[in-house]
């Protein structure tokens, strides 16, 4: 009776109980639940394709071109050629394009000049006389340093050799002084007159009295008498 209610059969040990029995086919149709999965990592991007720069351009393509040197001696030879006479065209035609044209310069005018080599440094014993009675304020030695028509001319204006003897001393007085002068240049024209260049240092003269330098130039007559001073 016992075994028909489901109670333990003699015999039996007291840990055993009688469990239902399970279906092998509804086991096979439902499968057992499976530990939830974890999220999959995301993938990783490809760093982006390094950029190469002019001189990675240069690097590889000489590298290229040493490597089919070495198989092709003859060709590289041939390429090295051709390029260097593309640079040389290039680098003439550029020129020519950069070269100032006709049209780009001023126009010549002839001028009527002495032959060349004319500019001569010749002293001219009147020039020197002026310029040694000026450090030495003497109006006279001044004044026979001029052509008869240059003393005509200042006598027509008033100007005599009395005059000037009174502006040097006073000058002299107030303690001017000649400090130097040299001739730098004699240019005659095709007239026979003369251009003669002085460059006189002198101090203590009006209106500053400091020291200066003064640029003379002498305008004589073909006997080297003087015309003008300025």
């Amino acid at each position: 009776m016992l075994q028909l209610w489901g109670g333990r059969p003699n015999g039996e040990p007291r840990h055993y109980i009688k469990r239902p029995r399970t279906d092998p086919v509804s086991e096979s149709i439902i499968p057992a639940s499976a530990p939830p999965e974890e999220p999959a990592p995301p993938p990783v991007e490809p760093p982006p394709p390094r950029r190469r720069g002019p001189w990675g351009l240069l690097r590889g393509g000489l590298a290229r071109y040493l490597r089919f040197t070495g198989r092709h001696r003859f060709f590289g030879c041939l390429g090295v050629l051709i390029l260097l006479f593309f640079l040389c065209g290039a680098v003439t035609i550029v020129g020519y394009r950069l070269s100032p044209s006709s049209n780009d310069l001023a126009p010549v005018e002839e001028t009527d000049v002495n032959k060349i080599g004319t500019v001569v440094n010749d002293s001219l014993e009147p020039v020197d006389s002026y310029v040694q009675a000026m450090a030495n304020f003497d109006a006279q030695g001044m004044w026979d340093a001029y052509a008869s028509s240059a003393q005509a001319q200042m006598t027509s204006r008033g100007q005599t050799v009395q005059q000037l003897q009174q502006g040097l001393d006073r000058a002299r007085a107030a303690g001017a002084r000649i400090n130097d002068a040299e001739q730098i240049g004699n240019y005659p024209l095709r007239d026979g007159r003369r251009y003669v260049f002085y460059i006189v240092s002198r101090s203590g003269f009006p209106p500053g009295g400091g020291d200066e330098e003064l640029y003379f130039i002498f305008t004589t007559d073909p006997s080297g008498h003087i015309l003008n001073v300025t």
